[in-house]
Formats: structure tokens, sequence, C-alpha cells
């Protein structure tokens, strides 16, 4: 399921706006839709041009104009993540990056819930959701590869990008709506409707044709800013209907150098630091070859676990591993049938099927009979 999730996720890859950043955080799974209302074959869907009323017409036709011209977007956000089932809300904030046209950068950091604060959310019976900090974490496309990064376990994944859905072609990925997409296009994969057009904000509801984007979202709102058509906020509702997340957007500044980017992040904030971190299973690392992208996978670090537990980790991602008998464990640190030597070396490309070979300590007593 999880290798599903990460083509979905491709959508951080796009955005002329802090899009491609949002969407990176939606690991909803492919859920079947609670709405079934009659709606237009999605195959038939995209074939014809939805009719809209010219307000909403001359409104997309102005935020295409304005987002072909960002070619930098960087900013604050708050994220607010609503659960109904659990009556939860999380909150988050931290700042963005984007550079057309396919990188982009957020990092994420669970708000410090203060004393007698109280959740706007209400369930029912008007009582207030219980209030939690969000999840620390970063993501990072760097137009070939999506790092996400778990900063509470010091842990990362690592999804590729078929060739095909890098640069510009990543239009095609599930909320391209929300960074300029042409007009027409926009209305051959969406349901479009102008719920507010006022000089302080425009509001465009939208729902997916397609499947492929009813996959990622059931809804979505989003809040224009007249001015310069970028985002104040957006609205996803997860395809289950039971999880929401909205984000606001603060100090949103276009075409800007790399100013505090740099200062926070170095020179280039789109390779990311992971000498301390660990490399999770089932993590796809490079994308190779066009008919159809072949996947390598990055052979984790088995180094100190017991055979088992590495074994069980490389069948998992779909090598074979290979034991063989080292040294007598006889120093401390060096714990009998634990991993101290792996080939390939952990990090190396390889692809499933290969074998990786595991050096262990043996049993000192052992060898001495």
């Amino acid at each position: 399921m999880k290798s599903k999730l990460v083509l979905q996720q491709r959508v951080l890859v796009l955005t002329c706006c802090t899009a491609l950043m949002l969407l990176l955080m939606n690991n909803e799974s492919q859920a079947q839709l609670e709405q079934r209302k009659p709606r237009p074959n999605p195959a038939d869907a995209v074939l014809k041009v939805q009719q809209l009323p010219p307000a909403l017409e001359q409104i997309l036709k102005n935020w295409e104009t304005h987002s072909k011209k960002i070619e930098k977007l960087e900013g604050n956000h708050v994220r607010l993540w609503y659960d109904d089932v659990f009556q939860m809300e999380k909150r988050s904030e931290g700042k963005f990056y984007y550079e057309q046209p396919d990188k982009g950068r957020i990092d994420i950091t669970g708000m410090e819930i203060k004393k007698g604060a109280v959740s706007d959310k209400k369930n029912a019976e008007g009582k207030p959701y219980q209030l939690k900090p969000g999840e620390n974490e970063r993501w990072i496309c760097d137009g070939a590869r999506i790092f996400s990064i778990n900063e509470d376990e010091k842990s990362y994944e690592v999804y590729p990008i078929p060739l095909g859905r890098r640069g510009e072609n990543i239009m095609e990925g599930p909320l391209p709506f929300l960074f300029g997409m042409p007009a027409e296009t926009a209305k051959k994969r969406y349901f479009l409707q102008l719920v507010a057009n006022s000089p302080e904000q425009i509001v465009i509801a939208v729902k997916p044709r397609r499947r492929a984007d009813a996959a990622n979202y059931r809804e979505a709102k989003v809040i224009l800013n007249p001015k310069t058509y970028l985002p104040n906020a957006v609205l996803l509702v997860h395809p289950g209907g039971n999880q929401s997340t909205v984000y606001v957007f603060k100090n949103v500044v276009a075409n800007k150098s790399r100013g505090i980017i740099t200062k926070i992040w170095g020179n280039d904030p789109f390779k990311p630091d992971l000498d301390d971190y660990q490399l999770q299973g089932k993590v796809a690392a490079v994308a190779q070859g066009p008919n159809p992208p072949q996947v390598a996978f990055k052979v984790p670090s088995t180094i100190g676990r017991d055979y088992k537990a590495a074994q069980k980790i490389l069948i998992q991602m779909g090598f074979k591993p290979e034991v063989h008998p080292g040294n007598p464990a006889q120093n401390p640190g060096e714990r009998k049938y634990h991993v101290y030597r792996q080939k390939p070396q952990p990090g190396t490309a390889a692809k499933k099927g290969d074998t990786i070979h595991l050096l262990l300590y043996t049993d000192p007593n052992a060898a001495k009979n």
C-alpha cells in the first residue's frame, strides 16, 4: 500500500505555489469515496469542457497568467489536521520553499499546545476536539526524488519520480489546479464552483472528475488573494471523508532570491544531510529508464542487528539475504549472531532479487569446541 502512496505523493514535484508541498503530506490510502452521487464517467469527463460562469472563467485565466510568472515561492505555513472519528486536532507550523518547475521543500514542526488552549473544531455535542502537536517532519523534492524525513525517529524514505512525470509534465499530478493549470485543462478534470468573489478573497470549491484524483482527495477549497492569485489557505477533505487538513499561508513571497532559505537550509535546500538518519525498508532510490521506469533500491544497513531481523528487513524489500559465519564475538560490543559487515554496503543501489551477503559474529565457545 505504501508504494501506491508514493506515486500519489509525486504531487510534491508540482506547484506554482505551496500546493507542491501540501500533498506531500497527504498520505491517505486509495479509499472508496463514501458519497456515491452520480457523476460523469471519468474516461468521458476529461474530454468535456465544463461550462462556467463568466466570473469564474476570468478568475481561472487570471490565475493561469499570474502563475506563469512564478519561478520561486517561499513563506510560512500553519497546518491543522482533523480526525472526525477520534475527534482530534493536530497543529503544526513551518516554512516552505518552491522552485520551478519541480523542486520544493517544507519543514513541519509540531506546535506547542499551551495550557488552556481549545480547539475551534467541535463535535455534535459542542465539545471541542482534543488538541495535540503535529509530527516533526520534512518533505523535500529535488526533481527526481521525494524525501520523506521523520525527525522524531531520525529516519527517512526516498521515492523515485518516474521520468515521464518530471519537470513540467508533473502537471498530471493530483492537484495541479493549485498552481495555475491552463483554464481549459482544469475544466476538463475538475468540477469547479465559485463560492466567494470579493476584493478580500476568492474561494473556489473543487471536486475531482477522475479516479486518480479522487484517490488523493474528495474535495478541496482554495482561498486566493485577488491581488496576487497566491493561496491564503487550502482545505483538503481526504478520500474517506473523516479526515481533513487545512493549510494557512503567511508571508508568502514570489521570485525572491534565496534569502532566508540560504540562512536556514544552506546553499541547496534540496540536498538533505541525512548522515545521522536511518534509511527505512522498501525505499525506492532511483528511477531508471523510461519504458517503463525500472526501480532500484538502496540497500538498508543491517549492521548491528541479529541475523533474523536482518533477514526479515531484506526479504521485505525483495532481496535475498545470505548469512556467513565470521569472526567470533570476543570484544565488548561484539554480539554473537549479529551482523558486523554486509556486501553490498549500506546505501548501495540494488534491484529486487539481488543477494545481500551478511557476515555474523559467531559463538566463541563453539569455536573452541
